[in-house]
C-alpha cells in the first residue's frame, strides 16, 4: 500500500513507513504521516489521493477519514448544497473472488459514469459491501442519484436510512423492484451491442497498451488500443479506448472481458460514448448541459 508513495522519500519505502503514524483500511481508506509542506503538496497530486490536510486530531487515536470531513468537498462538487446520503445496491459482478480494494475501485468506476470524474466519485463513497451482498453508500444530489439508478449493474438507489450506523441493508429486504426496472434490466440484457468501440476503466497504472491488446485481440481484429495518459505526470489515467473492425467482435469482448482481472485490477468494460458528459467541481450540472 505504501509503494506508490515511496518515491517522495529519498531513502525509499522504509522512510515512508517511519513517517506514517496512523492508518485506516476498513470502511474508509487513508493514513496520517509526518512530512514537510513540499512533500505533502506532491502527495496531494498522486493518483488515488483525495486530500492532504493538517491532522486536527494529532493527539487522538480516533481519526475522521470520511468524505464529510474533506472541507468544502460536497460544496465544490454540488454547488447547491442539496446532497443526500444514498444506499446503492449492486448486481454481483461476473467474476470470482476479489479483494475489497478491487471492489471499491469497481464501485468508484460505476459512480464515475454519473459524475464524470473518478476522484470525485471516490470522495462521495463512505461505505461499501462486497462479500455476500454488493453495494455502496454515497453522498449525491437527487439528480445524480436518479442518473445512477439507470447505470447497468445498479439494482436500486435508495436513501440511506441508517447513515449513522455501520449496519446497512444491502440485501434489499426492505424494497421490491418496480416492474419497469425489471423490464429495463431484461431489455439491456437482450439488446445487442451496436458499437465497434469500447471504453475500459479500472486499469492498473502499470498496464501497458501491449498487455491490453493481448487481452482483447482474441475476440477479433483490432483497429486501435489507446490508454489515456495524464499530460503532467505522464502516467496512465486508468482508462482506455479499444476499437474493433466489427460490431460482433466488440460485443463478444464486452460480454467476456467486463469484470476480468488484468495486472491484479478488476476492469470495467462498457460501450464508448461519442461525447461523455464532463462536470467540473465548480460547475453545476444544469450549466454543464447547456
Amino acid at each position: 500500500m505504501l509503494k506508490p508513495f515511496k518515491e517522495f522519500w529519498a531513502s525509499g519505502e522504509k522512510d515512508a513507513q517511519m513517517c506514517i503514524y496512523d492508518a485506516s483500511w476498513d470502511t474508509h481508506f487513508g493514513f496520517c504521516c509526518d512530512v514537510d509542506d513540499e512533500t505533502s503538496q506532491k502527495l496531494a497530486r498522486l493518483p488515488g489521493v483525495l486530500s492532504v490536510k493538517p491532522d486536527p486530531d494529532f493527539g487522538s487515536v480516533k481519526k475522521d477519514y470520511s468524505f464529510s470531513n474533506v472541507q468544502g468537498a460536497s460544496t465544490l462538487l454540488f454547488p447547491l448544497g442539496n446532497t443526500k446520503h444514498w444506499l446503492v445496491r449492486m448486481d454481483k459482478p461476473g467474476i470470482g473472488v476479489v479483494t475489497k480494494a478491487q471492489m471499491v475501485d469497481y464501485y468508484a468506476q460505476i459512480l464515475t459514469k454519473v459524475l464524470g470524474n473518478e476522484k470525485d466519485a471516490q470522495m462521495c463513497i463512505y461505505h461499501v459491501s462486497w462479500k455476500s451482498n454488493f453495494g455502496f453508500c454515497c453522498e449525491l444530489d437527487e439528480e445524480s442519484a436518479s442518473n445512477l439508478a439507470s447505470v447497468p449493474g445498479v439494482l436500486s438507489v435508495q436513501p440511506d436510512k441508517s447513515y449513522d450506523s455501520e449496519n446497512k441493508d444491502y440485501g434489499g429486504n426492505d424494497i421490491k423492484k418496480s416492474k419497469d426496472v425489471s423490464i429495463s434490466a431484461e431489455a439491456s440484457q437482450t439488446t445487442p451491442t451496436r458499437t465497434k468501440k469500447l471504453f475500459v476503466t479500472g486499469l492498473s497504472f502499470y498496464t501497458s497498451e501491449k498487455t491490453l491488446r493481448e487481452a482483447f485481440e482474441g475476440f477479433g481484429q483490432l483497429v486501435e488500443v489507446k490508454i489515456i495518459m495524464d499530460k503532467i505526470s505522464k502516467r496512465s489515467k486508468g482508462y482506455a479506448f479499444i476499437e474493433y473492425t466489427t460490431e460482433e467482435a466488440a460485443a463478444a469482448a464486452l460480454n467476456e472481458m467486463n469484470g476480468k482481472i488484468i495486472n491484479g485490477w478488476m476492469i470495467v468494460v462498457d460501450v464508448a460514448k461519442t461525447s461523455p458528459p464532463r462536470y467540473s467541481r465548480g460547475q453545476s450540472r444544469s450549466a454543464a448541459t447547456r
